[in-house]
């Protein structure tokens, strides 16, 4: 994943970020920013709501882009089990024209990278909302219910357990829409507008 992360980075920012990206290590006080940053997301976002993946990993990025002292990056593209895939598509998509309509429709999943870590806000939410029943069935047994969040250093996921496949990199754009779009949602849902 590194290697095709690094020129997605390129090619949504340049290879100075991808240069900063790829150098970045993850310590102790990042780790605690990347929880932070998560606990004020999934604080906003009410539990069990599955399909939310772009809007919470926008939000997840800039809450950790005020919080941190390096960049993230919202990646968009498939997750698997084992072999199995959940969300996403083997074809390519075109990310540039997806994620710059205000309505996107795609059956992909989205995540944040943090140096050499990957974070998800949102799949432990998926999973509890109980379809797909893989990934429900996968996040219970090796996580628990109730979690909010999954990170790890990118180099200790195991293939064979849960697999994220980047295709896109959002550019910083995109992800300021997308997050302007998750607040907008929700100030609705919280009866604010």
């Amino acid at each position: 994943m590194p290697g095709n992360l690094r020129e997605l980075i390129t090619a949504s920012f340049d290879a100075a970020a991808a240069n900063a990206w790829s150098k970045f290590t993850v310590g102790e006080a990042d780790k605690r920013v990347l929880n932070e940053a998560a606990l004020k997301v999934l604080k906003i976002f009410p539990g069990r709501m599955p399909g939310q993946c772009a809007l919470m990993s926008a939000l997840y990025s800039l809450a950790l882009e005020k919080l941190g002292s390096q960049r993230s990056y919202v990646v968009a593209g498939s997750l698997y089990i084992g072999d199995k895939r959940v969300f996403g598509e083997d074809n390519e998509f075109d990310g540039k024209e997806l994620f710059s309509n205000s309505n996107v429709d795609w059956d992909g999943h989205a995540w944040v990278v943090y140096g050499d870590w990957l974070a998800d806000v949102s799949v432990c939410r998926t999973a509890d909302a109980g379809t797909p029943r893989i990934l429900s069935k996968y996040i219970a047994k090796e996580l628990g219910k109730g979690k909010g969040l999954l990170a790890s250093r990118m180099a200790a996921i195991d293939p064979s357990g849960i697999r994220y496949v980047p295709q896109y990199v959002l550019t910083q754009d995109q992800v300021d829409a997308v997050g302007r779009g998750a607040l907008a949602i929700i100030d609705k849902l919280n009866g604010i507008r």
